[in-house]
């Protein structure tokens, strides 16, 4: 008797690969012990249906029948006994698995030539999930269960060669998916440390930062030694947007970086936190010396700038462990109180925190801006990692906040409402932390329920938003995608009832979804993009909103080629 393919077998032969001894009292070793059940268990289901079918008349039916009710009976212990084995029986169940399969072929009263195939499945799944040394031991077991086999039942060309080509696949197969293995957490190393950076200076972000504080913050607890934190924030960063560009910030806040990263030590860290904010980690230093890099930092940059179409400073706050502050927060919070300071005082300077100071910043702001900060820093952080979840970067709120920040300002808005609608764009999507990846990344239609689904995400964005210096924000956020026809979601208002905010905020989402690559679809392009807000103004978007919008884009089109005209005359 034989199986019909060699991939019939594979659920039995898979078996021992499954585990590596880990401590079965966790969810992931539970989770093993129930796949390796469930292996035995279908392994022994094949080969009662190989019994059940025709089959040669030299297959040994009571090795089988043995072996099929051998691999229920310890499939059905590990269900049972899934919370309770320890990892002595995990590793027994690895090499009887290996046993079995050997028996299985033995019984098959044919020659072993399909063997290597069997035990394939053992090598690719021990070279994946175990350990290098463990993987060594069950290739180890299985060359001498293999060669043992071909002594007792030698096929005609010789049982040398059967072994030496079986055993050269195998570890072949065994190399290839370790490859493959690496590559894959490789991968994912190189995602997570994505999620940690910033990509516009490639410094850490806000999460990264915040990690690596509390790493050096423990690491100081632990050896006695200060740490202090410099916030820094770029001066009049605006008038550079406004008179040069948004193309011309980036890459002056892509300078800014490395002039941070290349005015301090390789211990220390420099971080891009928001916009036009900066923070240093300083391990091992107190205040006194911290001010002295914040000032050659500081000078290094005015200098740097001082021929710049826009020359522009940065002002610097500087709080240590345990000087000022015991937890991260708080160290965070007392820089920035520093900063403050060193804002309020005319800018382009550093100021060493004191209670001094503490009470001077104070008087000149409510105690509850501060509590909001901290807010407004997590739903950020929030927003953000919803961003590198959907689009695998986190720059489309950030542009989403950028052109609602220009619409604003070409609409005639208040200056200090203009940065709120910019933020409104910067936190509009922070409620599909709510919507599962399927849906999220869905390449077709999605169906009525998924739509239900990812319908919701304003209103529970509104819910996360749900805070007193927020509360005008909140309302743009959930009503974004609300439309002047009143065909919108979740409240179907219409006309007045729609803020202007959030038909701003509507606007600059569409246009940079439609010009943006995404995973279940390509970017269609500026111009097609024009052209869809302009079919769908009155219905879907406000048609004074888009007016402004394109209005802005030529402008800023025009602007472009303009310096690119003029590099190409001085050059």
């Amino acid at each position: 008797m034989r199986f019909a393919t060699s991939a019939d077998t594979s659920s039995m032969s898979a078996l021992p690969g499954m585990l590596e001894a880990p401590q079965v009292g966790s969810f992931e070793a539970r989770m093993r012990v129930r796949v390796l059940a469930s292996l035995y268990t279908a392994g022994a289901t094949l080969v009662l249906l190989t019994l059940a079918l025709p089959h040669a008349e030299q297959a040994v039916e009571a090795g089988l029948l043995a072996v099929a009710l051998n691999a229920y009976a310890i499939g059905g212990l590990l269900f049972w006994q899934a919370h309770r084995l320890p990892s002595w029986a995990l590793s027994a169940t690895l090499a009887w698995g290996s046993t079995l399969v050997t028996v299985l072929a033995y019984c098959w009263g044919a020659a072993p030539s399909p063997l290597a195939f069997f035990y394939l499945w053992v090598f690719l799944y021990s070279a994946y999930f175990f350990t290098r040394p463990v993987a060594l031991a069950q290739v180890a077991y299985v060359g001498a269960l293999y060669g043992a086999l071909l002594l007792l039942r030698s096929p005609p060309s010789g049982g040398l060669a059967w072994w030496l080509v079986g055993m050269a696949t195998m570890l072949i197969a065994a190399i290839v998916i370790r490859v493959m293995r690496d590559h894959v957490e490789s991968l994912i190393v190189r995602l997570s440390d994505a999620a940690r950076s910033d990509p516009l200076t490639q410094l850490p972000n806000r999460r990264g930062f915040r990690e690596l504080l509390d790493l050096e913050l423990e690491r100081a607890r632990r050896g006695g030694q200060p740490v202090t934190v410099i916030a820094g924030d770029v001066d009049h960063f605006k008038d550079v947007n406004d008179r040069a560009g948004h193309h011309v910030g980036d890459a002056a806040l892509q300078r800014v970086a490395d002039l941070l990263r290349e005015g301090v030590r390789k211990i220390d860290v420099a971080a891009r936190i928001g916009g036009e904010e900066f923070a240093v980690i300083l391990p091992g230093c107190d205040a006194h010396a911290a001010f002295a890099v914040a000032e050659r930092l500081r000078c290094s940059l005015r200098d740097a700038f001082a021929d710049a179409t826009v020359p522009i400073t940065i002002s610097f706050g500087i709080a240590s462990h345990p000087a000022h502050a015991e937890t991260a927060a708080s160290l965070v919070r007392a820089a920035d109180e520093a900063l403050y300071g060193a804002k309020e005082s005319g800018r382009n300077r550093s100021v060493v925190h004191s209670d001094a100071l503490r009470g001077l910043v104070r008087e000149g702001r409510d105690e509850r801006d501060i509590e909001a900060e901290r807010f407004l820093a997590v739903v950020l952080d929030l927003a953000e990692a919803v961003d590198l979840r959907f689009s695998g970067s986190a720059r489309h709120s950030e542009t989403v906040g950028r052109y609602a920040e220009l619409m604003a300002r070409e609409l005639g808005l208040p200056e200090h409402r203009v940065g709120r609608v910019r933020l409104a764009g910067l936190l509009h999507d922070v409620g599909k932390v709510g919507v599962p990846d399927a849906i999220l990344r869905k390449a077709g239609p999605l169906t009525r329920a998924e739509r239900d689904v990812i319908s919701r995400h304003p209103e529970l964005g509104a819910q996360i938003l749900e805070h007193a210096s927020l509360a005008d924000v909140q309302a743009w956020v959930g009503a974004h995608h609300e439309r002047p026809d009143g065909t919108g979601y979740p409240l179907g208002l219409s006309g007045d009832e729609l803020p202007l905010e959030a038909r701003i905020v509507a606007v600059a989402d569409a246009y940079e979804a439609m010009t943006s690559d995404r995973s279940y679809r390509d970017a269609i392009g500026h111009e097609r993009a024009r052209a869809e807000l302009l079919r769908h103004a009155g219905a879907q978007f406000d048609p004074g909103v888009v007016a402004a919008f394109l209005s802005l884009l030529d402008r800023e089109s025009a602007r472009a080629d303009e310096l690119l005209a003029h590099a190409s005359r001085s050059a």
